[in-house]
């Protein structure tokens, strides 16, 4: 098997658990190296579901980026007062989950790792998605998930993988 192949839309890949490259982009605020993740064993038989998500979740990134951002942000707002309470009296909890009144604020809580285009079995069903690290859920991360380009889910990484 090869471990690496030029794709005639994903470009060069490696195989690592994966099809992987790295690409800069800007994203919570920061131009980032981040890893693409193509989700399919070392035959490289990728799905035509990820080839379109692929294309179309590039189409418009700068879109994605802040869909991305708006959706964590309101993610954020909802469920940060509930994680906050898990503390107690601990003083960390302002500087791993704290009040923030602006999407700007949450930029440092938050450092993505990976954009992941999953198998979907579905060849109507477009997904991908941001994985990131954040401070409030070291263990789990985050993960951003888009369907058909639209943000359809904002929580643990495991919604992606």
């Amino acid at each position: 098997m090869a471990d690496n192949i030029n794709h005639e839309v994903f470009g060069n890949l490696e195989f690592d658990y994966g099809w992987v490259k790295k690409i800069e982009l800007e994203l919570f605020g920061e131009k980032r190296e981040l890893e693409i993740v193509i989700d399919a064993d070392e035959d490289a038989d990728f799905e035509p579901a990820q080839i379109e998500s692929y294309k179309e979740f590039f189409k418009a990134i700068d879109t994605r980026v802040q869909d991305a951002e708006l959706a964590t942000f309101e993610f954020y707002q909802k469920e940060s007062p509930d994680i906050r309470a898990q503390y107690g009296n601990d003083t960390d909890v302002d500087r791993y989950v704290p009040k923030i009144s602006k999407k700007e604020e949450l930029y440092k809580l938050v450092t993505p790792k990976q954009i992941i285009f999953p198998m979907v079995f579905d060849d109507t069903e477009r997904e991908a998605g941001f994985l990131c690290d954040c401070s409030w859920e070291i263990e789990h991360g985050l993960g951003i998930k888009f369907e058909n380009e639209i943000v359809n889910e904002v929580g643990f990484q495991d919604i992606l993988l």
